[in-house]
């Protein structure tokens, strides 16, 4: 029974003990505020422009091919090279030809040899003048059988008529070239032009010498920019929209005939108040923020936004520049709570 006795008190002892600690453990803690990140409301360029997709051309570009039917000699250029204008591309076989020429070219020398004896004759009154007629029309056919013969020789030899970059290879030295076959192609690509459609609501705003930028996935940190130089004469019937070609600079030559590439084309710019799209939520139709006072208390303020650019949101009516407003955090807060701010460019730098 003593034994119970002791065990009945331990237990209870243990208990109370038990019920004391977990009281005491339990007791709330005093609330600390939510760490939060703010962004001061500033004044900034709001600008208006039109977005496009336009394809990039060649100011010049050419498919080199021959016009006979003729075995390829010799390939002097390498592909992608830069050439000059007059450059030769591509000699194809003349051997025949070149014959053809010294032996019209010494025809040619006979026949003035000859004119000179007779016109000598003639000035002695042994022949008739009518001899010198004659051989004049010899001379002039011996001109214009070296005038054929060198066209022969210029169809066999292909030159560049533009400074530009060759593309890749299509034949090798011995192959046989026929008419319409691509030897190769050049491209002048030191600027492009780019084509793009626009609504035929903009075309009042679509004029020649207004710069406009490119944006390309290939290179998605640079901006090229360019100029509106034409427009088509004509609307499409069907899309209702006009084609606009512009001329873009091409500085490295990193961009290339036929890229996509996504355009603005810049139309006013204001000053007005932007603020990061993520510091704007919605409670029904209506769009607020959390401004942060002085002594670091939250207060829920409705905005009335405007238009967007880019990550950021106009703000029309609500706020006021200098004015903080939460950035980071908006789950932490709640109306009239105060909180322990850090600075958007802390943020910056800590990452």
């Amino acid at each position: 029974m003593r034994t119970i006795g002791f065990l009945i008190l331990v237990i209870t002892l243990g208990a109370v003990g038990w019920r004391y600690y977990s009281s005491t453990s339990e007791k709330p803690r005093p609330n600390s505020a939510p760490g939060v990140v703010l962004h001061t409301v500033t004044t900034k360029t709001m600008t208006q422009s039109l977005q496009a997709i336009g394809t990039t051309e060649s100011l010049e570009s050419i498919d080199v091919t021959s016009t006979i039917t003729e075995r390829v000699t010799a390939l002097p250029m390498q592909e992608g090279q830069s050439v000059t204008q007059g450059t030769v591309l591509v000699e194809l076989q003349k051997a025949e030809e070149q014959a053809l020429l010294q032996g019209a070219q010494i025809e040619l020398k006979e026949q003035l040899r000859e004119y000179d004896r007779i016109e000598d004759l003639v000035r002695k009154k042994s022949i008739p003048s009518s001899e010198l007629d004659s051989r004049q029309s010899l001379i002039d056919q011996a001109r214009a059988r070296i005038a054929e013969i060198n066209a022969r020789l210029a169809e066999r030899q292909l030159v560049a008529p533009f400074d530009g970059v060759l593309g890749l290879r299509n034949l090798s030295v011995g192959a046989l070239a026929r008419p319409g076959d691509v030897i190769t192609t050049l491209d002048a690509i030191d600027k492009l032009h780019i084509n793009f459609d626009v609504p035929e609501k903009h075309l009042s705003l679509m004029t020649t010498g207004k710069t406009l930028t490119a944006h390309s996935a290939a290179y998605p940190k640079e901006n090229f920019t360019g100029v509106i130089e034409t427009l088509d004469s004509r609307v499409d019937p069907v899309s209702r929209s006009i084609r606009v070609r512009a001329t873009l600079s091409n500085e490295g030559r990193k961009l290339r005939p036929g890229m996509l590439l996504t355009l603005d084309i810049i139309n006013a710019q204001r000053p007005a108040l932007l603020v990061p799209e993520q510091a704007v939520f919605m409670r029904g139709d209506q769009h607020f923020v959390y401004t942060i006072d002085q002594n670091n208390t939250a207060s829920e303020t409705a905005v009335k936004i405007g238009e967007r650019q880019k990550g950021q949101v106009e703000i029309i009516d609500g706020l006021k520049t200098g004015q903080n407003i939460v950035l980071q955090g908006l789950l932490k807060v709640q109306p009239g709570i105060k909180v322990s701010p850090q600075i958007e460019e802390w943020r910056s730098n800590a990452a």
